[in-house]
């Protein structure tokens, strides 16, 4: 029979896969959002000027833009649950085998890694992530707006 240290484990693993999985999840959407934009910009420049016709392209951007933002953000949501779970089990483990010294291994590295990268360890990677969404509806509004005012 497994110990109490065996099970934790396993609902360690199992949610670190869940957290894995939302972020291949958020991974392909961000992927697709870009391809599309991609191609919709693509499309865009081959016609040469923008007008009201080009609304079949901007407006739709816009949508993918703002669908990928707030996608995204639920996906990072999900993937906080995954993964602040497996966070306090692992500090379980640590608390029922002392010797293994988990909080101190974690803590040392977490303290190396802030001091070789002190700058870029402060951004949040969900700012970038939604950021990148974000310009593109922002790309797909002020190109939508451009051709309304352009008219044609």
């Amino acid at each position: 029979m497994a110990d109490d240290t065996d099970v934790l484990l396993e609902l360690w693993k199992g949610h670190r896969d869940e957290a894995r999985q939302m972020e291949n999840q958020r991974a392909t959407l961000t992927h697709v959002v870009i391809l599309v934009a991609a191609a919709g910009l693509g499309f865009l420049a081959q016609d040469g000027a923008l007008g009201t016709s080009s609304l079949v392209v901007t407006v739709p951007m816009f949508v993918l833009g703002a669908f990928g933002a707030v996608a995204g953000t639920k996906y990072g949501e999900r993937w906080a649950v995954h993964s602040g779970l497996p966070d306090r089990l692992r500090h379980e483990v640590g608390l029922r085998r002392p010797g293994l010294n988990l909080s101190g291994l974690i803590e040392d590295n977490h303290v190396e890694h802030r001091a070789e990268f002190p700058r870029i360890s402060r951004v949040r990677i969900w700012v970038l992530r939604v950021g990148i969404h974000g310009g593109i509806a922002a790309g797909g509004f002020a190109l939508s707006l451009w051709a309304l005012v352009r008219g044609r």
